[in-house]
């Protein structure tokens, strides 16, 4: 509540530049100053919290060498008060032929593919893909007659043309999310898929 060491001007000053770069309507010093206000109670406890529990864990990371038992993920809620820790587990590994990844890999295909492209190049890993999104735009489903005239088209294409997507400029890949199916028509969960087109 000091209003001479111009805490709230900076304060008001920064939130509006941020807003008028996001499209956000912008406010007086006075709303500010309320909105902080209101703030300041969660930023002095759970958020105080959480922050410190973080950099616990980050001084493991910086230390090195610590096996995954070392570190703790913490549940924590201040209105009971309860504290929980727990080891992390590690993440589910997935297995197929000889290849084996986990929720965290991601596959990467380069030189701006067609969807025929694609599409051979997970039949090389004994994969059959039936259907292809981007976001939530389906790019190819195997179902679909009309899905087969897409085969030569580049991928970056259909994103761009089926999904109305914008890619920027400064942009080089985008992500998919592809299901398939092995030999024995079991469904197998992959990780996305970066296309990278320039």
């Amino acid at each position: 509540d000091d209003d001479t060491n111009f805490h709230m001007d900076l304060i008001a000053g920064l939130a509006n530049m941020r807003a008028r770069n996001y499209g956000i309507p912008e406010v007086d010093k006075l709303k500010a100053k309320f909105i902080a206000g209101r703030i300041i109670p969660a930023i002095a406890t759970s958020t105080a919290m959480a922050t410190g529990l973080v950099c616990l864990e980050l001084y493991k990371v910086l230390d090195g060498g610590h096996k995954l038992e070392d570190y703790r993920n913490t549940f924590a809620n201040l209105a009971l008060p309860l504290f929980s820790m727990a080891e992390p587990v590690p993440p589910k590994v997935f297995k197929h032929q000889d290849m084996s990844w986990t929720v965290w890999d991601r596959w990467i295909l380069r030189d701006n593919p067609t969807l025929r492209q694609l599409l051979q190049w997970l039949q090389d890993k004994g994969l059959n893909a039936y259907s292809i999104s981007y976001g939530s735009c389906l790019l190819f489903n195997s179902m679909f007659p009309r899905h087969k005239e897409r085969m030569d088209k580049k991928v970056v294409d259909l994103v761009r043309d089926v999904a109305k997507a914008e890619l920027p400029p400064y942009r080089q890949h985008f992500d998919v999310v592809v299901a398939c199916v092995d030999e024995d028509d079991n469904d197998i969960d992959i990780p996305q898929i970066s296309i990278y087109f320039s």
